[in-house]
This record gives structure tokens, C-alpha cells and sequence, in this order.
């Protein structure tokens, strides 16, 4: 269970929860304030801005599943 709600999560928290997962967060990518993802095997990507809500967060959520990791593996890097 995690101990954590989505919607309690900002920028910060994916741009560390993304490089413990093997991904590559760069700022300098994104356009503005935004954020580039970046699969490093398959150069999948996926840009998150700066300001999120829970519905944001979701989506970032179903992104990370779509792209193989488990839910179990998210929160352990979200925590």
C-alpha cells in the first residue's frame, strides 16, 4: 500500500522517482518548465509539466506501467 497519495506528488518527485527506475529526466529537453522522460532502451518519452494534480499524476502512473514497470516498482521509487 503506498504511503503516499497521488495527488500529493509534484515535478521533483517523478524527476527521482524516474532516474531510480533507469530513465533519463532532462530539464533542458522540456520546453518551459516542463520535464522530458526518456526510456533509455527505446527512447520512448514522455514530458511532465511543472504544476500537476492528481489526474496528472495518473496519467504519469499509467504511462510508467505502459512502459513495464509494476506498481510495486513505482511506489518503492516514489518513496
Amino acid at each position: 500500500m503506498p504511503s503516499r497519495s497521488l495527488a500529493d506528488l509534484n515535478q521533483n518527485d517523478w524527476v527521482r522517482a524516474s532516474r531510480k527506475l533507469g530513465l533519463t529526466a532532462n530539464s533542458k529537453s522540456g520546453k518551459g518548465s516542463h520535464l522530458l522522460i526518456k526510456h533509455p532502451s527505446d527512447s520512448r518519452k514522455y514530458t511532465i509539466q511543472r504544476h500537476l494534480h492528481k489526474a496528472i499524476n495518473r496519467k504519469i502512473f499509467k504511462k510508467l506501467l505502459e512502459w513495464g514497470f509494476t506498481d510495486e516498482q513505482i511506489w518503492e521509487a516514489l518513496s
